[in-house]
């Protein structure tokens, strides 16, 4: 993380194989996760081992989580590792999970960091985290911190001897997130866990760039309130217990006074409300062989000033079973997840009831202690649930879309070695083969006018690719550090729908063939620099791949330099990047236009 130029999650989360992230420009911008073609979805987020869950819209904006107070984010294909888990960590296709830095009883002196991030077009990101031990087992922290930018970049309009250099508008962020945690390791060594937060930001949404016009008057309001508990327990030497409770309220106002109706635009406010509870139970039948059983419960309800809202609640259940097996050459990881999910709105007694059993089960293999080669494989089978909006958005939503359902199945094998040389002191090399099959693919198209949509189960997406990963590290010279990681993904994702239709075989749109990173670092002492490239092919923006819904490949590229400086009483790090060094414009989506060249000065204080 320290080696990377970043604001958000979804920054960082580009540099993992196989995620593409759907950016609409600039620091307040949506951000949304997909992993291997499977949609954004269809990919889960985990906060600190809790799931994050949005009913109206099923996707999470990662623009809304800082990488300040992150210790890793990590990139789960099959089940996340272990067997104690909630059930509901076994329910979307993928998992990015998010742990903070929030959570650690054994320090045992109080310990701060406090930072300002500045930079273009008027970015200004205060931050600050406190640490309080409470006793010999407890502590309290709090972090802080506020995102402020007026998003203005400049950027071109080429349209021959039409074309113009502008700024974009309506772009600016106000945003501020506060948490505080409490963690406390009792007598009998279990571990309590609590998390109190909220999010409120104002943003402006800049428009699409058509025909020149970069008019925008749209802005997004969100409040957002949640307390999350954790509580893991060790019943005997082979038992050990995970009980989890959330609570999340969250309030998005929506404002577009350009819109054509009768009452002078819209100003719609939507209410979500989520109560989850999760048990899981694990136990250690045999040295080799590790059981566990979870059940979920949760809780959703969608509240709306307009008239014609039909309020859905959702009742959602998850229940898991789930075997780890491991021996001196073999781990295998199985489990069965059921899942119910009961609606009911207001405007009807009637209620939609849907069940599904769905498998996952990962096996991997190692010759010997010594051997550095690791062979791997999964299934797993996966169901999306419609969202609030995809069923009963007004004029939009269909109450008999149907659930989407993906198939994945992945061989891979890693190459790991540690090494005796300076030069070289270690490395890894990994390549993942995969093939998705997502079924009763949910998509939502015009119909009478672009403001009248139908959602419908019309897809089937056939998906092939292949992932490569590659990092080594070790010593120039007895003072200098280096650091290198690459990442590649190849991925062939088509529409085997309708062999009549003119997109049957054509790639799904926003799917480039080609993707990757590299990241390089070199340390001496209390100096750092760095440099990081992503790149990206050609995509299409929608299902017909015609030179005229082409969007051209894109390569970004950023560079940084820190240096620490020590006092007797704190440490203070300056941090100076560069990014998109060469001030490639690009969309990543269409008429979306990106920042170009920018720049940010970090100052870090702590005395950790």
């Amino acid at each position: 993380m320290q080696q990377l130029s970043t604001n958000s999650i979804a920054d960082a989360a580009r540099y993992f194989s196989g995620v593409l992230i759907k950016d609409y420009g600039g620091v307040g911008g949506l951000k949304t996760i997909s992993v291997r073609s499977l949609g954004a979805s269809n990919t889960g987020i985990v906060y600190d081992g809790l799931p994050v869950s949005n009913m109206q819209t099923g996707q999470i904006d990662l623009s809304q989580y800082s990488s300040s107070f992150v210790e890793s984010i990590q990139l789960y294909n099959a089940n996340p590792p272990g067997v104690l888990l909630p059930a509901r960590a076994r329910a979307a296709a993928a998992i990015l999970a998010i742990t903070t830095n929030t959570f650690q009883p054994r320090l045992s002196s109080k310990k701060w960091e406090a930072g300002i991030k500045a930079g273009s077009f008027s970015l200004w990101q205060p931050f600050v985290n406190m640490y309080f031990p409470v006793g010999k087992s407890a502590a309290l922290s709090a972090v802080f911190e506020s995102v402020n930018s007026k998003g203005d970049y400049p950027f071109f309009i080429n349209n021959g001897d039409l074309s113009e250099k502008t700024r974009r508008t309506n772009s600016e962020v106000h945003s501020n997130r506060l948490e505080l945690n409490y963690v406390n390791i009792l007598k009998d060594s279990s571990t309590l866990q609590t998390k109190v937060g909220g999010f409120t930001s104002n943003r402006g949404l800049p428009g699409a760039i058509i025909f020149f016009n970069s008019r925008s008057v749209q802005n997004l309001f969100n409040d957002e309130f949640f307390i999350q508990s954790r509580y893991k327990k060790i019943i005997d030497k082979r038992t050990s217990l995970l009980a989890s409770a959330k609570y999340n309220y969250s309030f998005l106002r929506y404002v577009d006074p350009d819109f054509l109706n009768n009452v002078g635009g819209i100003n719609d406010k939507y209410k979500q409300q989520e109560t989850y509870a999760s048990i899981a139970l694990a136990r250690n039948v045999h040295n080799y062989l590790s059981l566990s059983v979870a059940a979920d419960f949760s809780y959703s309800s969608l509240l709306s000033d307009r008239n014609d809202f039909v309020k859905p609640n959702r009742l959602s259940l998850w229940n898991a079973i789930a075997a780890d097996y491991h021996d001196k050459h073999f781990q295998i990881n199985g489990s069965l997840l059921y899942t119910h999910i009961y609606d009911r709105v207001s405007d009807s007694i009637s209620s939609i009831n849907r069940d599904k059993i769905t498998p996952t089960i990962a096996l991997s293999y190692k010759a010997n202690a010594e051997s550095p080669f690791i062979f791997r494989i999964f299934y797993k089978n996966i169901l999306r649930i419609p969202t609030f909006n995809d069923m009963y958005y007004t004029l939009i939503g269909n109450k008999k879309v149907r659930p989407e359902y993906s198939t994945q199945y992945n061989a891979g094998i890693t190459w790991s070695k540690t090494l005796s040389t300076q030069i070289i002191n270690r490395t890894n090399f990994s390549v993942d083969a995969y093939y998705n099959l997502i079924k009763d693919k949910i998509v939502a198209f015009p119909s009478q006018n672009l403001f009248g949509w139908t959602i419908l189960n019309l897809g089937t997406v056939d998906i092939k690719g292949i992932d490569i990963n590659a990092e080594s590290a070790g010593k120039l010279s007895p003072v200098w550090n280096w650091f290198l990681r690459m990442t590649y993904t190849y991925q062939h994702a088509i529409d085997v729908t309708n062999p009549a239709s003119d997109s049957y075989k054509n790639k799904i749109p926003y799917t480039p063939d080609h993707t990757g990173s590299l990241l390089a670092n070199f340390s001496k002492e209390r100096w750092s620099m760095g440099y990081s490239l992503l790149f990206s092919s050609v995509r299409y923006t929608l299902g017909q791949n015609n030179y005229f819904n082409q969007l051209p490949g894109w390569t970004t590229q950023d560079i940084f330099i820190s240096h620490d400086l020590n006092t007797v009483y704190f440490k203070t790090t300056i941090k100076a990047s560069l990014n998109n060094l060469t001030n490639e414009q690009i969309d990543v989506v269409r008429n979306f236009p990106m920042p170009g060249r920018s720049f940010t000065i970090t100052l870090l204080f702590n005395n950790l």
